[in-house]
Formats: structure tokens, C-alpha cells, sequence
């Protein structure tokens, strides 16, 4: 039997124990139909996989016994990409390939020439989960709830270092920018990109505008290649 990769709050460690609760002990009780004695992987955000073994199953949760715990993965910076919305959930796409990639946090947002409005951050989730366990990640990126451009101008005032992919840009690039620090934003526009004011206004709040190079790239695909190319500067695609 495939031996399946669920995921817990660190605070659901204790020692050589693990309490599975909420969706994901619904998914291996009642769609799984695991049971006492079944074998399963467990990660907490650490970059730790737990190999464990059902110890007991209750009507709310599950203990599982830890049997080996394996270092598989670390990070040494926090990568969040602000995504702006996009159409007929393209923004599906962009999480997926996020999480595989190892972005710690999706923010979607709204700006000027953004050609939807609604997000579901329960969807977002569900396809982050589902895409951390297809590609064996020992991470599950956060997927945080619908911002407003101002929301985000408010928030990358607290990062290390900030990335602003637009294409009046020519000159600056990932390759050429210094990325110090350990606490990283990426920003990507929707379909419409952005208004040269908020151009401004980004800069204004300490972003580093970038070109992704002379090729027009479909709003999906910028916020793949900025995360990549960024993880890359950074070394966090190499081997430990």
C-alpha cells in the first residue's frame, strides 16, 4: 500500500506522538479508511517527514506513533508571492506551481486593472494541500485571504527585500539584484498589469522594480518565473 503524506500544526507534536485532527483526519478515516496499525507520513511545516504508525483512532482525531523522522528539507529564507487576481481561475495554476516550487505564502490581491474580484482562500487551500502531498513536500504553503493593493503596500514595509515584476522595466532584473536579508516578497500584477502610479506607490513603499526579461509572459507564468528565478538567486532549488 502507497504510504500517504498528511499534514499537521507543529503544535500537534508531542515527542514521539502525533495528534491528526480536523480535514486531513477526516480524509484518512473516511475517504482513506485507514485504520489502527496503517503507516503514514506526517509533516509539520519543518521540513521533517515523520514516518508514523496509527496508534489509535477516535471519533475526533487520531494518535500517531512516531517511528522515524527524516530531515528532508530546509529553508533559509521566507518567500511570499503576491499574486494579482486573475481570471477563470488561472490562479489555481500559480498556487500549484508555487507550492512545488517552495513559496511559503501565496497573497492574491486586487489593483487597478484587475479583471476579477472574487477569491476563494478554502479553494486556494485545497489546491495547496493536494499539490504539497502530489509532489512530496515536507512544506504546505499558506494561502492567505483576498488583499487590496494598499493591503499590500502596507505589508512589504516589514520585508528584507521586495520584487516588483513590471514591463516598463528594461534594466534591473533578479539576476542583478541584491537579495539580502531572509524575508523576501515577490509581486506579481494581474492580466491588466499595473498603473504607472502604482508603479510609484510600490517603490515608494521600498519594492525593487524588475524585468523578467524582453519576452511578453502571461500574467501566470510571471509569477512562476519570478518565484523561480528568485528561489535560484537565493540557492534554494540547490541540493543542501
Amino acid at each position: 500500500m502507497e504510504i500517504r503524506r498528511f499534514f499537521v500544526d507543529s503544535s500537534a507534536v508531542f515527542g514521539d506522538k502525533i495528534t491528526l485532527s480536523g480535514d486531513e483526519f477526516l480524509h484518512m478515516t473516511k475517504v482513506l479508511r485507514y485504520k489502527v496499525g496503517y503507516k503514514a507520513i506526517v509533516c509539520a511545516n519543518d521540513g521533517v517527514e515523520n514516518y508514523c504508525t496509527i496508534a489509535s483512532i477516535g471519533k475526533d482525531s487520531a494518535t500517531l506513533r512516531i517511528d522515524e523522522a527524516k530531515r528532508v528539507d530546509s529553508k533559509g529564507v521566507n518567500l511570499v508571492l503576491y499574486a494579482g487576481l486573475l481570471k477563470n481561475n488561472k490562479l489555481d495554476f500559480v498556487i500549484q506551481k508555487a507550492v512545488e516550487l517552495g513559496v511559503d505564502k501565496v497573497v492574491p490581491f486586487v489593483s487597478a486593472n484587475s479583471a476579477e474580484s472574487k477569491f476563494s482562500q478554502e479553494r486556494g487551500e485545497r489546491i495547496a494541500l493536494e499539490a504539497a502531498k502530489q509532489c512530496g513536500s515536507a512544506y504546505l504553503s499558506e494561502i492567505a485571504p483576498l488583499h487590496t493593493f494598499d493591503d499590500v503596500l502596507a505589508e512589504i514595509r516589514a520585508f528584507d527585500k521586495v520584487l516588483f515584476a513590471y514591463e516598463g522595466e528594461k534594466q534591473n532584473s533578479v539576476k542583478t539584484s541584491n537579495l539580502i536579508g531572509s524575508n523576501i516578497a515577490l509581486i506579481v500584477g494581474s492580466e491588466g498589469g499595473f498603473k504607472p502610479d502604482e508603479v510609484d506607490m510600490a517603490k515608494y513603499a521600498g519594492a525593487s522594480v524588475v524585468t523578467l526579461g524582453k519576452r511578453i509572459l502571461r500574467a501566470e507564468t510571471a509569477s512562476i518565473v519570478l518565484s523561480a528565478l528568485t528561489l535560484d538567486k537565493l540557492g534554494e532549488l540547490d541540493y543542501d
